[in-house]
């Protein structure tokens, strides 16, 4: 049917300042003046139709224009967020954008500020009355304002959200205003944030929200109040995001690991709305590297493949003429990276394995060849990639220009980009194994053994006995170990590169450990994976909430790339992974280090898989249950035993 759409022209909203200091490109700031913010008194007038529908030609000839479709999405997250501490008080409004707090407030001073924002107790300011308070949601929030006021004609209200306050403001620091230490203190700090603001006006009880969602742990709210005094009704906020539902649950006998898993699993859930986002606060654009990552994680903790079939149409559909996906979507400007388009086909292959969907994973395979075609007139005699284009990332490595692998850009061959291309064309050649072409797959195979050749020809060093990051031989890398080992070259002794400050190596940063991880569960060493999460351990004693995006001083402290432990204490620990498309053959290789215990449920296509075991003297127990249409294999100190459909137990050792 036709929807009683009414248009009407609203006034009093104008765009302020963006976040200063930072990379931030989630648009600007929104400025209210509630006494013309009003739909009440708005003319609503039935709209005009500018354009009819668009028809289909029977010509062929296609017309200009956006058209809907279905969406295979479900609705949003709506609901209220109530509760939070307020940790600071002053008695003045906050004019400048950064905002001093000294010490933290005593609770009893601030407990009318505390019902209004639990209970919706109404708080009563008096006219002229200033304040500023400092609000801990002791989480990590997507959403929407509501404040609900009542009176205050001419009352100024500042709604400033930050993922963290600053030890102090250093101008020498690039992309971030300064350092900002443990992310649970706040006495003393500095407060600089991104929000709206709004002049109360209007008759009766109103609400007041904002033109987009907004994200952080910290609110701060400021009042001026003007000639009479105001009623805060409620200051709440309206939850938004994909309404993601996790099955996933892994225990174990090391109580460190629990944290780890609730902080991994809330900075997920801030990056998924109707797109994966790379981080809610600076950007929410979907980067390609981010999405595979996320995108694992979903299947694995709650068996969602809606958001990430969309992300891969996206990028299918952002694909140039040239056949590359753009590095990130959407975005009015496009950016283009080789490092990045090489990782689509990576979740194309992800998807095949651990969802059940080859009909709609074939749909893909046009854009997939584009891209290796593009790619292929990128190589050289070798079958290397010399300079493919745009930003080619890495990780942001420390000493590592803007993310470029060493010897690029200074006209070297990089080892690091050509294995990236080699584990595509690996990737590529299964695809079209299982949903495509078998000529297509050997065409692939054929060009991924040549670059393998030429690889361990031209980048491997026999006297370190590791892989050189590019073919002077100049520098060493984790990242250049792991992609080889991941890629099934030549595996390095783990002790010359598990430890990249023993063996002078550049380390792998928080993003690029989820392929360090991987390669040390392929070189049978996830023991080291175990060891390695210290550095979440560390975040949680530093208050964070959600995972980081790099070493410090770090801009974003909620990105989800940094969310790949939970992937691998199922995948890689308790070494539950798909070998088969649609997950119907399943390897279990728990390595389990130092733990003596691993439960592990995890949403599979037709229902779920669970590990119970125990681990002592070098035997391991386990009762194991597949669901329907699942076979496989369990795999214990070079032992294995099968695996059917049901419940069954295991010894060996």
């Amino acid at each position: 049917g036709i929807a009683p759409w009414r248009v009407g022209r609203l006034q009093g909203l104008e765009w302020g300042e963006k976040l200063n200091r930072s990379y931030h490109v989630i648009g600007c700031s929104g400025h209210m003046d509630l006494s013309r913010l009003d739909a009440r008194k708005v003319k609503w007038v039935k709209p005009a139709v500018v354009r009819g529908p668009i028809p289909l030609n029977v010509t062929g000839i296609v017309e200009t224009g956006w058209t809907l479709q279905p969406s295979a999405l479900p609705e949003q997250r709506h609901d209220l967020w109530r509760g939070g501490r307020v940790r600071a008080h002053l008695p003045r409004f906050a004019r400048a954008q950064n905002f001093k707090f000294g010490p933290e407030v005593a609770p009893e001073k601030v407990s009318a500020w505390t019902r209004l924002l639990h209970d919706g107790t109404p708080l009563r300011l008096p006219a002229r009355h200033e304040v500023t308070v400092l609000i801990d949601t002791d989480d990590y929030l997507c959403g929407y304002p509501v404040l609900e006021f009542s009176g205050g004609a001419g009352t100024n209200v500042r709604w400033e959200w930050a993922e963290s306050l600053f030890d102090r403001l250093a101008p020498k620091f690039d992309n971030t205003p300064g350092p900002k230490g443990n992310r649970g203190a706040v006495a003393g700090k500095i407060f600089m944030g991104f929000g709206d603001r709004w002049r109360l006006g209007g008759s009766g009880r109103r609400w007041a929200g904002a033109p987009w969602w907004r994200a952080g742990r910290y609110l701060m709210i400021s009042v001026q109040v003007g000639a009479q005094p105001v009623v805060l009704h409620t200051l709440a906020v309206e939850r938004t995001g994909f309404p993601f539902a996790p099955r996933a649950t892994f225990a174990a006998d090391d109580p460190t690991l629990s944290p780890i898993l609730e902080l991994s699993e809330r900075g997920l859930r801030a990056c998924m709305h109707d797109i994966f986002v790379d981080c809610p606060y600076y950007e929410q654009m979907m980067y390609v590297a981010d999405t595979r990552i996320q995108m694992l994680l979903a299947y694995v903790m709650a068996g969602e493949e809606r958001l990430p079939r969309r992300g891969m149409e996206l990028f299918d559909l952002s694909r140039a003429r040239s056949g590359y996906p753009t590095m990130r979507t959407p975005s009015y400007l496009r950016q283009e990276s080789a490092t990045f388009a090489m990782i689509w086909p990576w979740m194309l292959h992800d998807f095949a394995l651990w969802r059940d969907d080859l009909p709609w994973l074939r749909q893909r395979l046009p854009g997939l060849r584009a891209l290796l075609e593009a790619l292929q007139t990128e190589e050289d005699a070798d079958g290397l990639l010399v300079k493919p284009p745009g930003w080619l990332f890495m990780d942001w490595v420390p000493g590592w220009f803007v993310g470029w692998p060493p010897g690029q850009r200074e006209g070297h061959r990089s080892a690091l980009i050509s294995l990236q291309y080699l584990l595509t064309l690996q990737r590529a050649a299964e695809l079209e194994t299982w949903a495509g072409d078998a000529r297509m797959a050997q065409r692939y195979a054929e060009r991924a053994t040549h670059v393998a050749g030429s690889l361990a020809r031209i980048f491997w060093d026999e006297a370190r006995g590791l892989w050189a990051d590019d073919e002077s031989h100049a520098t060493f890398s984790q990242h250049a170990q792991a992609l080889a080992v991941i890629g099934g070259l030549r595996v390095p002794d783990p002790a010359k590169w598990a430890d990249a400050a023993a063996n002078g190596l550049a380390a792998a940063t928080i993003y690029f450990q989820h392929y360090l991880f991987e390669a040390l569960g392929k070189a049978g060493r996830a023991d080291l994976v175990l060891e390695k999460l210290e550095m979440w351990r560390g975040l949680v004693k530093q208050g964070f909430k959600t995972p980081v995006e790099s070493p410090e001083p770090a801009r974003s402290d909620c990105h989800a790339w940094g969310a790949h432990p939970v992937f691998h204490l199922h995948a890689t620990v308790a070494g539950i992974r798909p070998t088969a498309p649609g997950f119907r053959k399943v390897r279990i290789a728990p390595q389990p280090g130092t733990l003596k215990s691993i439960e592990s449920e995890l949403p599979h296509p037709r229902g779920t898989i669970r590990l119970s075991a125990k681990f002592y003297a070098g035997r391991v127990e386990a009762t194991v249950q597949l669901p329907p249409e699942t076979s496989g294999v369990f795999v214990w100190a070079g032992r294995e035993t099968p695996l059917w459909p049901g419940s069954q137990v295991v010894r060996l050792g």
